[in-house]
């Protein structure tokens, strides 16, 4: 490629080209054949999706590398549904229950497992277990449960309900006014209740009356309009008159 570059340039040098100007400085470039190529405006882009007609103006056009991809259905294929341990449910029950599922702890953590099994003999088959890439979600349980220990609560700092003398002497009346206010919700409901009820139910035997005056002046016009057709043709507009060879 390069040599025929060369020699394009080598034959457009020897002609007889002006000095000075871009047309000049175009030829003697060694990129001149492509350099003097034109852009032709009139032609419309490519279009690479089928689903847009040729010639109707487009915002943007998708083009996926895969055939039949959809942005859409991503999802479908990139999320797989997994059990509570992440093994593919594609995979049996026979099969992935055998899987024998354990913990994984970076080495780096090991020094400070040994230790903590060291100074708390009761931890060190744990954290032997752990270390060795043998502890289950099982033995998790076991372990946590059993070094469990209740929340240490302390009752003084937590404030006691407390009422005074005068405030206590007002329970009868705050408990009246409390059924008082329940009363009435219970009416404001029921009136609400029956005055939307009535509403509605008015509202539909208006349209309905208005509807059945509507049909009802419909149907006269019509037979009115059938009755002056049949019995007075000589009314009619636009009256066809007979020739007398029928």
């Amino acid at each position: 490629m390069a040599g025929i570059i060369a020699g394009c340039a080598r034959r457009l040098t020897a002609k007889a080209v002006p000095s000075g100007g871009v047309c000049a400085s175009r030829c003697l470039s060694p990129l001149g054949p492509m350099v003097l190529q034109q852009r032709q405006l009139h032609q419309s882009t490519p279009r690479f999706n089928t689903a847009v007609n040729p010639g109707w103006p487009v915002l943007w056009t998708n083009v996926y590398d895969k055939p039949g991809w959809d942005t859409d259905l991503e999802l479908e294929y990139d999320v797989m549904p997994r059990d509570e341990f992440g093994v593919p449910a594609h995979i049996p029950p026979e099969i992935s229950t055998t899987i024998r599922h354990t913990y994984y702890i970076p080495p780096q953590y090991y020094p400070f497992l040994k230790k903590l099994g060291d100074d708390t003999p009761e931890l060190k088959p744990w954290m032997d277990k752990l270390i060795n890439g043998e502890m289950t979600f099982d033995d998790y349980e076991e372990m946590f449960y059993q070094f469990a220990k209740p929340l240490k609560i302390h009752r003084p700092l937590i404030p006691m309900p407390y009422r005074t003398a005068e405030e206590m002497k007002k329970s009868e009346e705050v408990a009246w006014e409390g059924a008082w206010l329940s009363f009435r919700q219970r009416v404001i409901g029921d009136y609400l209740a029956r005055h939307y009820l009535r509403d509605f139910l008015g509202g539909m035997g208006v349209g309905l009356f208005a509807a059945w005056v509507y049909i009802q002046a419909h149907r006269q016009y019509r037979i009115d309009m059938k009755l002056f057709y049949l019995e007075a043709p000589e009314h009619k507009i636009n009256w066809v008159v007979p020739r007398g060879d029928l």
